[in-house]
C-alpha cells in the first residue's frame, strides 16, 4: 500500500552542519496497518513524514502509495488523500475560524471542490454526524472557534477533519503529547475507534514505548534515518517496554 523503497535525505550537505536524516531507508505498510514509530530525537522519524506528506522532498529514491508514484508530487495534491495531524493541537487549523468552517475547508479540500464553495446541506450533516459520533458533545459547538477549545477538543476535531473523507494513510505526529494525561487518554481511544472503524492505514509517532506496544498492529524503531527494528505478529506480543529500551542504549 506505501512504499518507501531506498529513501535518502541529508540537510545541509558539504557543510560542518551535514546531516543524515534518512539513510537509505525502506518500508513497506500494507492496506489497514497502523504502525507505531519510535526512537530518539534525530533518528528520522518526523522528516519520514516530512517526505510522505511533502513538505520536503527526498534526495533520491522513491516513494509509492498504492500504485501512484508520489515521491515528487507537491504537498497540496497530497494534502487531498494524506491526512496528518501535528503534535500542537493549533497546528493545522484556523483558531480564529469555527468549528463548523473548519470542517467545512478540511472535507472542501478532501473532496477536492473548492474550499471558499458554499456546502449544500447533505454536507453540512454529513459533517456535523460525523463530529457527533465522536460523542464530545462538540456538534453544539459548530459556532464556537476552534481556538477557544481546550486541547484535547482540538485535537478530537483535527481527528474529524482528517478523517472527514477516508484518507488513503493517516500520518499522527505524536499527536498527544502536547496533551494532559487525561486528554491524550480520551484523544488516544477517539484515534483507536476511527482508525479500527474505517480501517484507515495509519503511522504514528510517539515516545510513550509503552503506547507503541499497545496501540496497532506492528512497531518500528528508527535510529540514525534507518529503521532498526520492526516488530510485529507473535515478536511484538513478546517484547515488552524493558526490551525496546534496552535498543535505545
Amino acid at each position: 500500500m506505501l512504499s518507501i523503497k531506498s529513501v535518502n535525505k541529508t540537510f545541509n550537505k558539504n557543510s560542518p552542519d551535514e546531516h543524515v536524516a534518512l539513510n537509505n531507508l525502506n518500508l513497506h505498510v500494507s492496506e489497514g496497518e497502523f504502525v507505531t514509530i519510535i526512537g530518539g530525537n534525530g533518528a528520522g522519524k518526523s522528516t519520514l513524514f516530512n517526505i510522505i506528506s511533502g513538505s520536503i522532498l527526498c534526495d533520491s529514491g522513491e516513494i509509492v502509495l498504492g500504485n501512484e508514484d508520489i515521491t515528487y508530487m507537491p504537498e497540496h495534491k497530497r494534502a487531498t488523500f494524506i491526512g496528518r495531524i501535528f503534535q500542537d493541537p493549533m497546528k493545522g487549523t484556523a483558531p480564529n475560524l469555527t468549528v463548523e468552517e473548519n470542517l467545512i475547508i478540511a472535507y472542501m479540500r478532501s473532496t477536492n471542490k473548492n474550499i471558499m464553495a458554499v456546502p449544500t446541506k447533505k454536507e453540512k450533516n454529513y459533517i456535523r454526524e460525523h463530529l457527533a459520533s465522536v460523542n464530545l458533545g462538540l456538534e453544539d459547538r459548530m459556532n464556537t472557534k476552534i481556538g477557544l477549545l481546550s486541547g484535547g477538543q482540538r485535537q478530537a476535531v483535527t481527528l474529524v477533519m482528517a478523517t472527514l473523507v477516508k484518507p488513503r494513510l493517516l500520518l499522527l505526529d505524536e499527536h498527544t503529547a502536547a496533551l494532559d494525561p487525561s486528554s491524550a487518554k480520551n484523544v488516544t481511544e477517539l484515534t483507536k475507534k476511527i482508525v479500527s472503524e474505517n480501517n484507515i492505514t495509519t503511522l504514528m509517532i510517539t515516545h510513550n514505548i509503552s503506547s507503541s506496544l499497545e496501540i496497532g498492529s506492528r512497531t518500528i524503531m528508527m535510529d540514525s534515518g534507518k529503521i532498526v527494528m520492526d516488530l510485529k505478529g507473535e515478536n511484538r506480543q513478546k517484547a515488552t517496554v524493558q526490551t525496546l529500551i534496552s535498543k535505545f542504549n
